[in-house]
């Protein structure tokens, strides 16, 4: 069984996901968030994704039962007094720039990018609560009226085409925080996740969705949930289990200083001619790795950050 559930502590040394590797199910793991704009994650983040056993591409059926997304969300929602859930219900089918309210909060958003959908299903997509649902080939924006501390959602037939969904979450200041979601890539369509992020120190005011395959792989999104920061109590969420068993970038290599991962097969990682080498700049130069703001996650992480990356004379040569 290849699902997952993680839950994340910036406590610990930085990380996030990039490849197909797949954790066993009922794993969590206790690692930090990347950093964006000098500032390191403070926050955690609470994840459970099922694998959908169809294999039949898009003609799939919704799953009957998601028991690692929901615990996920039951995780996330435990650190969080009356959690306040936009269902997309009150949408009109078409819309693509939503105004989403939450209830009970005070706090509104609206959405820019996509389109909401009504089932029934297609192509893999569909609702988890029925009927309509979010759907969109592209990166979007959720924009609220003021600052949130958590930020939770199902994500559907997420990374079949091999997109990879990655979330920033952005303070007022613009100081921003961005997470690649560890969910499966290439696999059957229909599997459900759920992503929940909680930021105490540093309430954000807009999420922002990235989808690495664009226009190619089309990912679906229900039951968006906000707290405020003074409904947010950490503490009360369930103690994070031991750290997942292995070092990190263990199918890579590192730079000279060990703080960037690049690719395996790159021969050494930086240089002058880093470019060069087998898979190229994205996978073999530090100073392109590090501008992604990506923090390695896994132990088969590669084309991320270990630490605080700093160019070494020329011996890095950033492009």
């Amino acid at each position: 069984d290849d699902t997952q559930k993680i839950r994340q502590r910036a406590s610990e040394p930085p990380a996030t996901p990039t490849s197909k590797m797949m954790l066993p199910v009922l794993t969590i793991l206790a690692l930090g968030l990347g950093q964006a704009s000098a500032q390191m994650c403070a926050g955690e983040v609470f994840f459970g994704e099922d694998r959908n056993p169809d294999d039949t591409q898009n003609n799939v059926l919704p799953l009957p039962a998601t028991p690692n997304a929901d615990e996920a969300r039951d995780m996330f929602f435990l650190g969080i007094d009356n959690p306040s859930t936009e269902d997309l219900e009150s949408l009109a089918v078409g819309d693509t720039s939503a105004s989403l309210v939450f209830p009970g909060s005070g706090v509104t958003a609206t959405l820019q990018g996509g389109e909401v959908r009504a089932d029934p299903p297609v192509n893999g997509q569909y609702a988890i609560s029925p009927i309509t649902y979010f759907s969109t080939d592209e990166d979007f924006t959720i924009s609220f009226t003021e600052p949130i501390a958590a930020f939770g959602f199902f994500g559907v037939d997420i990374g079949d085409v091999q997109g990879i969904l990655t979330f920033t979450a952005v303070q007022e200041d613009g100081t921003n925080c961005t997470v690649q979601i560890p969910h499966e890539v290439d696999g059957p369509s229909g599997g459900v996740l759920y992503f929940g992020f909680v930021d105490i120190s540093f309430p954000f005011t807009s999420v922002v969705f990235t989808n690495s395959e664009g226009m190619r792989d089309r990912f679906a999104f229900d039951d968006f949930t906000i707290a405020l920061r003074e409904a947010v109590d950490i503490s009360d969420a369930p103690s994070a289990a031991p750290s997942f068993a292995g070092e990190l970038c263990e199918e890579g290599i590192t730079n000279a200083d060990e703080t960037v991962c690049c690719d395996g097969g790159c021969g050494v990682c930086g240089g002058c001619d880093c470019d060069m080498n087998p898979g190229g700049a994205a996978l073999c130069c530090p100073g392109v790795i590090a501008a992604t703001d990506i923090f390695c996650m896994q132990p088969a992480d590669v084309a991320c950050l270990l630490g605080e990356y700093v160019p070494v004379d020329m011996t890095e040569c950033v492009l």
